[in-house]
């Protein structure tokens, strides 16, 4: 387990700034009130992370190069940064059950109750109605945001909007890559599945919540998949299908810089920005669908996104809302996905 040093972030931020100019280390531990000693010794951290940083002339230092890994916490914390967003306790794991678990279990015990917890492979990653969710390692990006937005319980479905909303604008905004938003939050590229989203909550008094929201985005295509393994993976699109080359970090924090703006809208404005946004963009709506529910089948027309989030569907018998739900749109191809 990795833990973001929100020192070595905003040294990386100093030097990316930098431009490869040198920078006097008094400047350093002056914007970071720290000691000379510790101002080196962040340094140090940078450099166990792949970071290449020139010491040649004395007192001073440049940023020669990032590191290969593109999941390196120090960039992601400084992309954070430098993006303007408030600092979240960023935490890498190479392997775990899931992150959404773990994502709860560090937020519920943080005071800032804000956590962001990445992993390179889950062995227990789930999804909607607790299926399963397929996480290879090195295939895609798996991670969990833990956080405690200002809206009351009866609205927590607009969390999930939020996070569909902001994996495809971040997606659009990187590579102008057109996905397609299934409502919920799923989003397909000519129907097949590229992300999955999981959004949770629990009350914790006062009106409060804690919100947790696990984001699965498949970025390169395993080698089961292309020897003819697993069907769902198979079936699945990931970004570097069509767009390459995909670097994690930086689509995380597109991600959660967009996600955390419509929180803050919807925190504002109790939701309509958000509900506009998100209606203009699914394309569950005007299509013929069927809703899946634990009591069956419903068919019929998807006509709205109600207030709180939900789906207004007109059938046969007069119109139906769901709050939670699988859909399947009229073209059998549309819910391909990477769920079993």
């Amino acid at each position: 387990m990795m833990r973001m040093s929100r020192e070595a972030a905003a040294l990386c931020e100093i030097l990316r700034e930098a431009g490869g100019a040198a920078v006097l280390e008094e400047a350093i531990a002056d914007s970071l009130a720290l000691t000379i000693s510790a101002v080196r010794g962040v340094v140090r951290l940078l450099e166990e992370e792949g970071f290449v940083i020139d010491t040649s002339r004395r007192g001073a230092y440049s940023l020669g190069s990032m590191p290969e890994y593109d999941l390196s916490l120090s960039c992601i914390g400084s992309l954070l940064r430098s993006a303007g967003l408030r600092s979240p306790e960023v935490f890498l794991f190479e392997t775990l059950r899931s992150t959404q678990e773990m994502a709860k279990e560090i937020g519920r015990g943080s005071p800032e109750g804000e956590v962001v917890v990445f992993a390179e492979e889950q062995t227990g990653g789930r999804g909607r109605r607790d299926r399963r969710w397929i996480s290879p390692r090195g295939a895609g990006l798996f991670f969990s945001v833990f956080h405690r937005p200002g809206i009351a319980p009866g609205r927590v479905q607009l969390i999930s909007l939020a996070a569909g909303l902001a994996v495809r604008d971040a997606v659009k905004s990187l590579f102008s890559l057109e996905l397609s938003l299934k409502w919920p939050n799923d989003l397909l590229r000519e129907g097949r599945k590229a992300c999955g989203i999981l959004a949770e909550a629990s009350s914790i008094g006062g009106g409060l919540l804690d919100c947790c929201t696990g984001m699965g985005i498949n970025i390169r295509r395993p080698a089961t998949a292309c020897a003819g393994g697993d069907n769902i993976l198979k079936e699945a699109f990931f970004l570097c299908d069509e767009v390459s080359p995909v670097h994690r970090g930086e689509l995380a924090v597109a991600i959660l810089q967009r996600f955390f703006d419509l929180i803050a809208r919807l925190e504002v404005d109790g939701g309509r920005s958000l509900l506009s946004l998100y209606r203009d963009a699914c394309f569950t709506l005007g299509r013929e669908v069927t809703v899946i529910v634990d009591e069956g089948a419903v068919q019929g027309r998807a006509i709205a996104v109600g207030e709180n989030g939900e789906l207004v569907v007109s059938t046969e018998n007069g119109e139906m809302q769901f709050c939670a739900a699988d859909v399947i749109h009229a073209t059998p191809a549309s819910h391909k996905g990477a769920y079993i």
